[in-house]
């Protein structure tokens, strides 16, 4: 649609697109609220970031008794495009090995119907030793991901209205639909900023283009996710609005100053951990002006075949520099300046934008040296728990490493 009236403003716009939301957002919750809940149902707990004593306990107790093995299974989570699975397929064997066999701590449910991922969650759940961590991108709502459930506007629309509650309850709304899903993690808000047109991957994700408006947006939907009982994930740190590469594809660079990078792509991540968001995700996405530290492509025999997009998709820039995931650094910021002491974990270690520059052994132990602490969607899981195994036997890693992020998964 195409509006010819000058005098159509954007305060109008915003009434519009706030009527919109409302519609979204405001029905369901009184529908809800007026809904009686079912004799004996189980009150849902809000997440803290701070876990319990008995958890604690429970934690610690558990612990003593993996072997180093179990320890590097459970700080990875497998892909799963959820579907009727016979307990004959080379689908579900290869999932019931990554989970009986390799200890796999958790799951990322991608596209799928409700029924078929519920029935393979409660299964997997079934047989693993320890609970798995269910997670999904949810960043619009439950039919981002499943086949006729509900898809919320995109963050750019709720973001127009300029008023968080509707960001509040968006995350509510998702908590409470995710966890109906058997889902405690949800890989959502996205909390970069919008500042360039040229973004082939973010744009409508992101709540909008002013860091401060964002943060507010980022801080609402995260009370209100943890608030439902899930794990709210801020994404993709330190930011990847001011990109013009997709990293599903190659490897980003924001090639700013950390002046600039406190003042704008930084400032949604720090209202997220003073909300006390629970996750943070790394993005594939270099920072040369603050760790300058060069990387090189693999040799075409030695880097694995394009997952996330095709061969002739792949951006290869022959001098990059180290992405955030594997960065001590850029780590470091996350941890010593915005004192986040929550749950790191990777984007997708499938993305080119890490394959095309280190074998999935070298990136899983890379991501761990650099603080993260799960290693999300391995193109290659056998790859990763070598990698990482090879390492503590080596000595490069230690396993009290491994245990200080086994216990935050």
């Amino acid at each position: 649609m195409t509006i010819h009236n000058s005098s159509f403003t954007k305060a109008a716009a915003r009434l519009i697109i706030a009527a919109v939301i409302a519609s979204c957002f405001c029905q369901p919750a009184r529908l809800a609220a007026a809904t009686p809940e079912p004799v004996g149902a189980a009150k849902i707990k809000p997440y803290s970031r701070k876990a319990s004593a008995e958890a604690l306990k429970w934690a610690d107790k558990e612990l003593k008794r993996m072997s180093l093995d179990e320890k590097i299974g459970q700080i990875i989570a497998v892909g799963l495009n959820a579907s009727y699975l016979n307990q004959d397929s080379e689908a579900f064997k290869d999932l019931r090995h990554q989970i009986v066999d390799n200890h796999i701590g958790g799951i990322i449910l991608f596209r799928g119907p409700v029924y078929e991922s519920v029935m393979i969650v409660n299964r997997m759940q079934q047989l693993a030793k320890y609970p798995l961590l269910i997670s999904a991108d949810l960043e619009a709502g439950p039919g981002m991901r499943f086949d006729d459930t509900v898809n919320f506007p995109w963050n750019m629309a709720v973001g127009a209205t300029a008023n968080p509650e509707y960001a509040r309850r968006q995350g509510e709304l998702t908590a409470r639909e995710a966890r109906a899903l058997g889902i405690q993690q949800i890989y959502a808000p996205v909390a970069d900023v919008n500042n360039n047109a040229a973004n082939p991957v973010i744009n409508v994700r992101s709540y909008g283009e002013d860091p401060v408006e964002v943060a507010k947006m980022v801080a609402a939907f995260v009370q209100g996710a943890q608030r439902g009982g899930v794990i709210a994930t801020a994404k993709h740190f330190p930011g990847h609005g001011d990109t013009a590469t997709d990293s599903h594809r190659g490897l980003p660079e924001i090639d700013v100053t950390r002046d600039r990078l406190n003042a704008v792509e930084l400032v949604p991540f720090r209202a997220a951990v003073d909300a006390g968001v629970g996750s943070v995700m790394d993005g594939h996405i270099g920072l040369p002006l603050i760790d300058p530290t060069a990387i090189t492509p693999l040799p075409r025999d030695v880097k694995i075949k394009a997952i996330e997009t095709d061969e002739a998709g792949e951006i290869v820039v022959e001098k990059g520099t180290m992405p955030t995931t594997l960065s001590p650094v850029m780590n470091g910021i996350l941890r010593n300046d915005l004192k986040f002491e929550g749950l790191i974990v990777t984007d997708a270690m499938s993305m080119s934008g890490l394959t095309l520059y280190f074998t999935q052994e070298e990136a899983s132990v890379r991501a761990l040296e650099a603080g993260a602490d799960l290693l999300l969607k391995p193109a290659d899981t056998e790859a990763a728990i070598r990698g990482v195994r090879n390492a503590v036997k080596q000595g490069r890693l230690t396993e009290k490493r491994i245990d200080v992020s086994v216990l935050k998964d």
